[in-house]
């Protein structure tokens, strides 16, 4: 088995590290939902969409590396606060992807802690290389760049056996949603008072997948 090694994401890094994200979640129920499908078309746009993110908002973005070769992504970016949601996005038209976009920004929007954090995403590994540790060894370089500057950390996450992954580095659910009819899980991990007041902050969010869901997730 090669040995993996973690390493910061340089420049020359970026466009790879899309493409393999892109492949690690074009399955992902989200995904599927907002670019209809999981077709060859879909994994592009997904790629191209992480390559802006990182262009744009690139985090601190480490790499999981065989050899020479990126066989896993992660992302962290150090947030201050929840952004107000933004103006309602129009009238509903589940064929425009642009409109499925915002109602999945919005919905992810409305639940960034209003304390200062770390946020986790996102997080991928090549399907043939899952299984083999790959994904717990991200995580763990990710808890001890967290647990240096005793902050508190958040994702998003729109699959169950990923809630149960997180679990296992800290991570606790705190609210869930119904976005285009996908639950979608929303996690804390607490570091110190800022962590505590977080999921105090929570307890109006749990569990809304019963309650304003529809709106969202377009009827």
């Amino acid at each position: 088995m090669d040995t993996i090694a973690i390493s910061l994401m340089e420049k020359n890094d970026l466009p790879e590290a899309a493409r393999v994200l892109s492949i690690a979640m074009r399955d992902n129920p989200l995904h599927v939902a907002i670019f209809q499908g999981s077709d060859e078309k879909s994994r592009r746009e997904i790629e191209a969409m992480f390559a802006a993110l990182f262009a744009e908002l690139p985090g601190v973005t480490f790499l999981a590396k065989a050899g020479q070769a990126i066989v896993g992504v992660m992302r962290m970016k150090s947030c201050k606060g929840r952004k107000p949601p933004e103006d309602p996005i129009g009238p509903i038209d589940p064929d425009d992807i642009n409109w499925r976009k915002a109602v999945w920004h919005r919905a992810w929007a409305r639940r960034d802690p209003a304390e200062q954090h770390w946020h986790l995403g996102p997080i991928g590994v090549l399907p043939d290389r899952q299984g083999a540790g790959i994904g717990s060894a991200l995580m763990q370089r990710f808890c001890r760049e967290v647990d240096a500057c005793r902050s508190m950390a958040y994702l998003e996450t729109d699959l169950e056996k990923n809630v149960r992954f997180y679990e296992k580095f800290g991570f606790k659910v705190v609210a869930t949603s119904d976005v285009l009819h996908v639950k979608n899980s929303y996690m804390v991990r607490p570091g110190g008072t800022e962590g505590d007041k977080a999921l105090q902050g929570f307890e109006g969010l749990r569990n809304e997948g019963a309650k304003g869901s529809r709106v969202q997730g377009a009827g």
